[in-house]
């Protein structure tokens, strides 16, 4: 097989590895395959990994393509074209490490070089996470989600550490097959059986707190309708009965999903009044999703919010702090006005200065992320840190159908349960909504596009995993083993290139 062909193989099996397939175990070998394409042709180390990245991300993200054609209204090729250009951006976190990794003859087969590869992918996972335009989707840790036991690590080094163990399967396999040498291989086997072992152990450990009970309420309203404002009424008496089925089951708090009131949420709108008017006669605590204005400087300002309201009083406001890029805002739009032919109609949104969890009572705090935000780690650890008891995701996936989209959007907040040991309530407009627990199980699923109102038993947590206290620290080791890697091997070629020749015809130059 040639070189090209070993790296689209290695792309799209990685890709299968993710939900809707799920086929996980190819996440063990899937960029193995990257790897060989490379031995056989170093002077393609940036080209062929980012070959492989690009058929990764372009299957991974297929997705869009609908969203994209049928919501923002551009044209099928130049749908395809906008994925193309996100999945090469993306592919670029493939095609730096491998080139920088090879560029520092690391490529020998040794443990050391094993340990390195895996620091390298998964720092640039890292700083997928973490750059302005951050889209951390598809970090090839998620695709362990069903893998209960070796996930467990998320709560020391986040999902970063899962994919940790990853790429240093991927190379043991590689040094294994094209090297013919076992040290790799024994490495791997050594860390992935502790990686087991831990979380054995973890999966055993209980948490306690106070129950409560709630009542998720997904109203299944389709994208198309919506926004429409001859709906809004029909909307909201949709989501007021499936309440009342919520209550029947003794649940005394419900929360509804993203958007849910598709109308800002101002103290003139008739629909707004009457959800705090129905939180007042059902005497209920409600959480739910609406569109808010603020002034500032003059000039009024949207935010995606979710609102708690208490027997007919608003007790507290969070504001999405992470937006869509091209979805809810167009980065760099005042400099370059044409880049808004490429956003998605889902509205004009800015971050808002509400940031803090939703505070039922003392020891019941809700930490909401609000779609796009469960994607982000160290959005559900912030919120922890600030008191949150219960993770809370609330989101619209309508956009997605019933692609793989919401089912790699779900599997995001397995990994949010497990890193900061909470339960995590998900409540989605057309699903998937649900239920997680600290060890990432999942207790309760709803199917897609379904109008549901499930009730689950969540408990409120106090506990501070280590990820919690401590955060990325992980994730930044192998970001600056990675700098100190790369940085030394520089420093070495150059003085190779510097050494006379006398020297190098000594072996005194550069090793093979």
């Amino acid at each position: 097989m040639t070189p090209y062909l070993l790296a689209l193989a290695g792309g799209l099996l990685t890709a299968l590895s993710q939900p809707k397939v799920s086929w996980f175990f190819l996440a063990f070998f899937g960029p193995s395959l990257v790897l060989e394409a490379v031995a056989r042709a170093p002077k393609r180390a940036f080209s062929l990994p980012f070959l492989a990245g690009l058929v990764y991300f372009f299957a991974l993200l297929y997705w869009l393509v609908p969203v994209m054609h049928h919501f923002g209204g551009l044209p099928l090729p130049a749908a395809l074209g906008a994925l193309g250009l996100l999945s090469a951006y993306l592919a670029l976190y493939w095609a730096v490490p491998f080139w920088l990794f090879v560029a520092g003859n690391f490529l020998r087969g040794k443990p050391s070089s094993c340990l390195l590869w895996a620091a390298y992918l998964t720092a640039f996972e890292y700083l997928r996470a973490k750059v302005p335009l951050a889209f951390p989707w598809g970090l090839l840790g998620s695709a362990l989600y069903q893998a209960l036991p070796l996930i467990q690590v998320a709560d020391l080094g986040g999902v970063f550490a899962v994919s940790f163990l990853l790429y240093l399967s991927n190379y043991a396999l590689f040094s294994l097959a094209r090297h013919r040498k076992k040290g790799p291989l024994l490495l791997a086997l050594l860390l992935l059986l502790s990686a087991w072992g831990y979380g054995t152990v973890r999966l055993k450990t209980p948490f306690s707190g106070p129950s409560q009970r709630i009542g998720l309420i997904q109203g299944n309203i389709p994208q198309d309708v919506k926004w429409d404002q001859r709906f809004l009424l029909k909307t909201l008496l949709k989501y007021e009965a499936l309440s009342s089925e919520a209550l029947a089951c003794e649940a005394r708090l419900l929360v509804w999903p993203e958007t849910a009131l598709p109308a800002y949420a101002t103290p003139e709108n008739p629909l707004f009044q009457e959800i705090l008017a129905f939180t007042a006669r059902k005497k209920l605590a409600l959480i739910f999703g609406a569109p808010r204005l603020e002034e500032k400087g003059g000039r009024l300002l949207a935010h995606n919010s979710l609102f708690l309201a208490v027997r007919g009083k608003i007790k507290g406001i969070y504001d999405k702090q992470r937006l869509v890029p091209f979805g809810e805002f167009v980065p760099l739009e005042d400099k370059f006005p044409w880049l808004r032919t490429f956003a998605v109609a889902s509205g004009d949104y800015t971050p808002g200065p509400k940031a803090s969890p939703l505070k039922l009572e003392a020891g019941k705090v809700f930490g909401p992320l609000i779609c796009f935000e469960s994607i982000f780690p160290d959005l559900a650890r912030r919120e922890v840190l600030k008191g949150a008891t219960i993770l809370l995701v609330a989101t619209n996936d309508a956009w997605f159908g019933t692609t793989a989209g919401p089912y790699q959007h779900f599997v995001q907040a397995i990994f949010r349960a497990v890193e900061t040991r909470r339960y995590v309530v998900r409540v989605a407009n057309t699903g998937i909504s649900g239920l997680i627990d600290p060890h990432g199980r999942v207790l309760l699923k709803t199917p897609l596009e379904r109008e549901a109102a499930p009730c689950v038993t969540a408990k409120h947590l106090a506990y501070f995993s280590w990820y919690t206290r401590k955060g990325d620290l992980f994730a930044l080791f192998c970001l600056l083993l990675t700098a100190l890697a790369s940085v030394s091997s520089g420093l070495r070629r150059r003085k190779d290139e510097e050494a006379p020749s006398g020297d190098k015809a000594r072996g005194e130059g550069p090793r093979p």
